[in-house]
């Protein structure tokens, strides 16, 4: 049912398309095929190498969980569905950590909500992909960079051969309305980045990216939707969390 109603939102969006670019159906395609390949080892790492850990919270309590199992959001629910609500990223061991992804070890864990600085960032970073997901399903172009800033984000796009106009802001609004009315999970991806400079081959702004920024054998990648983005995350669980703050 879950499959059925992702694939749904996938197709909305590419019928929605001025420009219909083959790259997101390419992209989408190989992205599956490695979630495939996700899924299969934490599969296998949740039946052979879970073992029970030490969660240290901020009050100084003792949790209990299972590694490759255990989350940071099902820790947030087992304290309040309040504090589970309001948390925008997970901190474990000192490092921001995607609320659904599981822990991996003994670990500290903190739970940011929007007064934080480093939740706030975060919280403008996913906002900056929904963006991103809507200017990509409307203008078929390159998405480029698309960070936080102090108080927002944007998201820039190139188009080779026109130009935005004010009357299309509400269009793209629309857009990102329905984008959080669909609660699209965040789901992050470690991948080699021989396969990513295959995956993002139609776009020079995201291969320079990985050819002069990543030095190391593998990076992460985030899909929101049809939206596939080279990023280093985290992120909120879904795009529901975004609303006016």
């Amino acid at each position: 049912e879950e499959k059925k109603k992702e694939k749904e939102t996938v197709n909305r969006h590419q019928n929605d398309l001025q420009y219909e670019p083959s790259f997101i159906e390419d992209r989408l395609k190989l992205y599956e095929a490695l979630k495939k390949e996700h899924d299969t080892l934490l599969a296998y790492r949740v039946a052979n190498q879970s073992k029970p850990v030490k969660i240290i919270l901020t009050d100084g309590k003792i949790a209990e969980g299972q590694s490759w199992k255990t989350t940071p959001y099902q820790l947030a629910v087992g304290m309040s569905q309040a504090l589970a609500s309001n948390a925008v990223i997970a901190k474990v061991n000192g490092e921001l950590w995607d609320l659904d992804r599981p822990l991996e070890g003994d670990c500290t864990l903190e739970l940011l909500t929007f007064d934080n600085e480093e939740a706030k960032a975060v919280y403008w970073h996913s906002s900056a992909h929904i963006l991103g997901e809507a200017m990509e399903g409307y203008f078929g172009g390159c998405l480029c960079y698309g960070p936080p800033i102090e108080n927002g984000f944007y998201y820039d796009m190139y188009m080779e051969d026109r130009g935005v106009s004010s009357t299309e802001f509400p269009l793209l609004e629309n857009r990102c309305k329905n984008i959080i009315k669909e609660k699209q999970a965040f789901e992050r991806l470690e991948v080699k980045k021989e396969i990513l400079l295959d995956m993002f081959k139609y776009n020079k702004f995201k291969c320079r990216i990985l050819n002069e920024k990543v030095n190391t054998p593998t990076t992460t990648i985030y899909r929101c939707g049809p939206l596939i983005d080279l990023c280093r995350g985290p992120h909120v669980r879904h795009t529901g969390k975004i609303k006016a703050p």
